[in-house]
C-alpha cells in the first residue's frame, strides 16, 4: 500500500529479483505485474550473456612497559577489523620514540539498511561478510611527557559475503524474502588518527586516555539470488532464482567517527595483558544503494548515532624480539535517529526525496593470533 504513496520507495520493498522491472511485489497490484516482467528481464540477460558471454610494547626493554599505545593501539579498534595486536614493528628509531608498523588480520563486517514508510518498516537489508583479510600500516610517535600520536591506514579483501532482503506489507510476517549468498566485498578501506596521554605509569601498569577520529568506506555487491514473495491476494505463492553473474543490488557505506578512549595495559613477567573501551559518535551514516536492472540510485543520510567498541589482547615475549600474541576486538555503529533519502532515476535523470525514511547501523569484529616480531 506504501507504494501508492511513495512510488520511490519501491526500490527496497521487494527482493532484488523483484526490482528487475518497472514493477515489483511491493503492492499487490504491482507484484502481479513485477512477477513477469522480472523474469522476462532475466531472460533477455540471459540471451545478452550468451551473445557475448603491541607493537612490541617495551620498545626494546623486554621487562618493563615504557609507553602505554592506547592499550595496543585502541585507535585501530574503531578503524579496522584487524586487531592492532597483530602488528608487526617495521621500523624504530633507536630510541624508540617513531615506530613504522605493518600487519595482518581477519575480521566479520556487517551492515544493515533499513526503509520505513511512517512508523512501519517496510523493508531491511542485511549484508555480511565473513573472513575478511585486513591489512594495516600506521606510525606511533612518542612525543613528550607521556603524549603519543598515531595513525594507520587499512585495507580489507576477501571474505565469503551473504545479503538476506526482506520486505513487509500489511501483515505482521514477512511477505517477501530474497537470499543472495553470491554477495562479493567490492572494497573496506579504513583509517584513523588519535592523540594519547598517559595519566598513571609505574614499572608493570600503565593507563591512558585519547581521542581521535576515524573514516570507514565499504561496499558490497550481491549477484544472482533466489527467493520467494507474496503476488496479488495470496502469500508467499511465488518462487524465482536469478544466475549467479546477475548484479542485483549494490550498498556502499561511508562511516564518519569521532570518539574518546580509555585504555590500560599489565606486564606479568613475560606476558602482557592489555585492553581498550572507546565511545564516540558517528557523524553520520552516508549509504548509496544501487539497483542495476532498473536503473535506479538511492541515497541515504542518516543523523548522528552512538558509538561503542573494546579490544582485548594478550602478548607473551619468546624473546626480546619475538612474542605470540592472540587478540580481539569489536566496534558498532548504532541506529540513531532515521535519515532522509533521495531517490535519483537513471532513465528520467529525476530526483525524489523522502523524509525520516531510511536507517542503517554498522558492525565489526575480529580476532588475530600469531608470532609478532621487530626489527
Amino acid at each position: 500500500m506504501f507504494c501508492e504513496y511513495f512510488p520511490s520507495l519501491k526500490r527496497l520493498t521487494r527482493p532484488a529479483s523483484q526490482q528487475h522491472g518497472e514493477t515489483g511485489p511491493s503492492t499487490a497490484a504491482a507484484r502481479s505485474v513485477g512477477k513477469s516482467e522480472a523474469r522476462q528481464g532475466v531472460c533477455e540477460a540471459e540471451k545478452i550473456r550468451a551473445n557475448t558471454e603491541v607493537l612490541n610494547e617495551k620498545r626494546g626493554q623486554p621487562t618493563k612497559p615504557v609507553i602505554i599505545r592506547s592499550v595496543v593501539t585502541s585507535s585501530f579498534l574503531m578503524t579496522t577489523p584487524s586487531f592492532a595486536a597483530a602488528d608487526d614493528v617495521l621500523f624504530s628509531s633507536d630510541d624508540g620514540s617513531f615506530i613504522f608498523f605493518g600487519g595482518i588480520g581477519v575480521a566479520n563486517i556487517k551492515a544493515q539498511e533499513f526503509v520505513y514508510d511512517g512508523d512501519q518498516k517496510i523493508s531491511q537489508l542485511n549484508w555480511e561478510s565473513k573472513g575478511v583479510t585486513i591489512f594495516t600500516v600506521g606510525v606511533d610517535a612518542q612525543i613528550d611527557n607521556g603524549w603519543s600520536l598515531k595513525g594507520s591506514v587499512n585495507f580489507g579483501t576477501g571474505g565469503n559475503g551473504h545479503m538476506v532482503d526482506t520486505d513487509w506489507d500489511d501483515r505482521d510476517d514477512w511477505s517477501d524474502r530474497s537470499i543472495h549468498p553470491n554477495t562479493e566485498l567490492g572494497h573496506y578501506v579504513g583509517g584513523a588518527i588519535e592523540l594519547d596521554r598517559i595519566i598513571y605509569r609505574d614499572d608493570t601498569t600503565s593507563i591512558a586516555v585519547g581521542a581521535g577520529y576515524r573514516y570507514t568506506d565499504v561496499k558490497w555487491t550481491a549477484y544472482g539470488g533466489s527467493g520467494i514473495y507474496s503476488s496479488e491476494g495470496k502469500f508467499r505463492d511465488d518462487h524465482w532464482k536469478d544466475p549467479d553473474w546477475v548484479r542485483g543490488i549494490s550498498y556502499r557505506q561511508k562511516v564518519p567517527v569521532g570518539f574518546l578512549s580509555l585504555s590500560g595495559e599489565h606486564v606479568v613477567g613475560d606476558l602482557t595483558i592489555s585492553g581498550a573501551l572507546q565511545s564516540g559518535l558517528s557523524f553520520g551514516i552516508k549509504d548509496i544503494d544501487n539497483h542495476w536492472l532498473r536503473n535506479n540510485q538511492y541515497h541515504d543520510y542518516m543523523d548522528p548515532a552512538p558509538v561503542i567498541g573494546a579490544t582485548v589482547a594478550v602478548n607473551y615475549a619468546l624473546t626480546p624480539a619475538t612474542s605470540l600474541y592472540l587478540s580481539g576486538s569489536f566496534d558498532w555503529v548504532f541506529f540513531g535517529s532515521r535519515g532522509d533519502m533521495k531517490v535519483h532515476d537513471g532513465e528520467t535523470r529525476k530526483n525524489e526525496f523522502e523524509k525520516d525514511s531510511a536507517g542503517a547501523t554498522f558492525q565489526r569484529t575480529s580476532i588475530s593470533f600469531g608470532l609478532k616480531s621487530r626489527f
